[in-house]
Order: C-alpha cells, then sequence, then structure tokens
C-alpha cells in the first residue's frame, strides 16, 4: 500500500518555505506522494446560510442510511485559520521542488473552474512534473461556496462528471469537440497533452452509493474520505457489485483520505479532541485498510505548525513506514 503526506493548504501557517520543507522532506524519507486539497473562499452570513455539509454517513461502521453527517460551521470547519492555498498553483510548485512523487490532491472540485482551463492546467502540470499528477476529484459540499462561485449547488454532480469527460477529451487529443448540458465546444485544437497517456489518473471523491457509482462510470479510481476500514470494507463490497451489474470488469483502484485519524505520540505532541497513537497502534490501524484493498492512502498527521508536522512526518517514516515496503 503507498503512503502519501498532505499540504496542508488550509493552514495559515503553510506558506512557500514551509511547502518547500515539506514535501522535500517526504520525498526524501520515501514517501509515495504528496496531497493538496482546494476551497476557493468562505462566504460570511448566517450560520444556516454558510454552514458546511458533511459526507455520506454511508461507510461509518455499523450505520445503515446514507444520509449525510450533521453540517459544521465555518469556524469548526476552516479550524479559523482563514487560509487556502490554490491546489494547482501549490501542484506547479511541487513540480519544481520535487522529483519522484506522485502529486495527487484530495480533492479537486471540479465544478468551481472551467474545465477548458482545468485541462490546460492539468496538462501543463502533468508535463511539468513529467507524468506525475494523480487527480482527485469532488463535486463541492459548501454550499455557499458554490453560490459565490455562480455555481448551481443542486446540479453540481452533473457538472462534475461533465467536467471530467471534458478534461479527458482535451487531454486526449489534438482536437476536440464536446456537447453537453454545461459546456459546448468546438471543433478546437488542444494545444496540450499530458505525459500520461490518454490522461492522469482521476480518482474520483465521496463516501455514499452515487459516488461509488461515479467511479464505476468515469473513474480510475475511487477516493472515499476519513472512512474507517470497516465501514469502508462495506463500500468495497458494494462497489464490486456495482461494478458487475454495470459490466465493469477492472475495478477502480482506491485510495482514501485520512486527514484526522493518524496522530503520532512524538516529542512535541499535545493530545487534542483525537488521542496520540504509539507506532504499533498506527501500524495496525492503517494494516486494515490495506487488508481490505486499499491501494494509496493520504494523511495529515499533527500539523499546529510546521515543526510538529516534521516531527510527526519523520517519526512515521522510521518507525511506520518500513512495515508497509
Amino acid at each position: 500500500m503507498k503512503i502519501g503526506i498532505r499540504i496542508p493548504c488550509y493552514r495559515k501557517w503553510c506558506r512557500g518555505p514551509e511547502v518547500r520543507r515539506i514535501a522535500e522532506r517526504v520525498e526524501d524519507l520515501g514517501f509515495d506522494s504528496l496531497w493538496v486539497q482546494d476551497h476557493l473562499v468562505a462566504p460570511l452570513g448566517p450560520a444556516e446560510e454558510i454552514s458546511v455539509g458533511g459526507t455520506s454517513n454511508f461507510l461509518k461502521a455499523g450505520e445503515t442510511t446514507t444520509a449525510p453527517a450533521q453540517p459544521v460551521s465555518l469556524f469548526q470547519y476552516y479550524a479559523g485559520d482563514d487560509w487556502w492555498l490554490d491546489p494547482y498553483a501549490v501542484w506547479s510548485f511541487l513540480a519544481g521542488v520535487t522529483s519522484r512523487v506522485t502529486l495527487a490532491s484530495d480533492i479537486i472540485t471540479l465544478p468551481y473552474r472551467n474545465p477548458i482551463v482545468q485541462a490546460k492546467m492539468i496538462g501543463t502540470i502533468d508535463q511539468l512534473s513529467n507524468g506525475r499528477l494523480m487527480i482527485g476529484t469532488g463535486t463541492g459540499h459548501v454550499e455557499a461556496e458554490s453560490k459565490a462561485l455562480g455555481v448551481d449547488f443542486s446540479k453540481r454532480g452533473r457538472m462534475h462528471d461533465e467536467y471530467l469527460r471534458v478534461i479527458r477529451a482535451i487531454l486526449s487529443s489534438e482536437e476536440a469537440s464536446f456537447e453537453g448540458e454545461f459546456v459546448s465546444f468546438g471543433p478546437l485544437r488542444t494545444l496540450i497533452r499530458s505525459v500520461q497517456s490518454p490522461a492522469p489518473p482521476f480518482y474520483t471523491g465521496g463516501n455514499g452509493p452515487r459516488a461509488i457509482r461515479r467511479a464505476i462510470e468515469l473513474g480510475d479510481g475511487w477516493l472515499p474520505n476519513a472512512a474507517d476500514a470497516e465501514g469502508l470494507a462495506k463500500g468495497i463490497e458494494l462497489l464490486e457489485i456495482t461494478a458487475k451489474e454495470m459490466g465493469r470488469t477492472e475495478l477502480p483502484r482506491i485510495a482514501v483520505s485520512l486527514p484526522n485519524r493518524i496522530r503520532l505520540q512524538t516529542p512535541s505532541a499535545r493530545a487534542g479532541s483525537k488521542p496520540l497513537m504509539s507506532a504499533a497502534e498506527a501500524i495496525a490501524e492503517l494494516k486494515a485498510y490495506e487488508v481490505i484493498g486499499v491501494d494509496h492512502v493520504a494523511l495529515g498527521l499533527l500539523m499546529p505548525n510546521v515543526d510538529v508536522y516534521i516531527e510527526q512526518i519523520e517519526a512515521f517514516a522510521r518507525d511506520i513506514l518500513p512495515a508497509f515496503r
């Protein structure tokens, strides 16, 4: 199982020198990937209008409902940092300061940007990184943010799917045309091709049955978020059943984003709402994902500042990473 580390685009301490320091250390220590995340703005207003929607409960152990988790406040979600680096720009920076690791996302919100522009950026960054992009995509879960960007929140799923088709069409050919619900163009010269052919791999995000179906329809992989291993096993079972029903013989690969699950006992670490883990506990936790067929995990370790984050990364590389090599 491959293991990657988040670049915390959402932490106010995360600036150019910190991004470089994290990236170079992660690559030197033998991790497989670096992951970026995506939000553009945090709208203000009445609490009921700007709350952040939760992901589906479907992948929680013991849950039978597909209803989303309870929404949280804007302050809870952004942890008071009021900060978010643009993931495409960070990817470009990472392409210049690393040479080996995969550059991934958990996730890029496809409906937030013009798909032709996104195809150009993806193709360009795949060229600059010599074919190292792996794109986790999502539909978006902050209605107020979608509204600020002029995106119809009720149509975001269809927009995501169409935008992904547009991006692939542009990256896979020297000429392209497209006629859809939201995008129509062509014929035109695309002026870009990715190193990876016909395009970089796309892992579609989400935790519910619709997200699983989307991964089978459109994805090279499926990228659920913060799911426990027992609940994820239920999702993988549905993935296999649905793929068979839809006639897909090769299953999407499975990656999982674990932004808060692993918090290591290191000299500078202080326990917060979640307990700190020993190396043995972290290995057991992650082995549970490997056993059920997860191909790749994206980790956000304890990160109150860059020094503690680097300490956590180094401890993980020393005490845990060898168990997965």
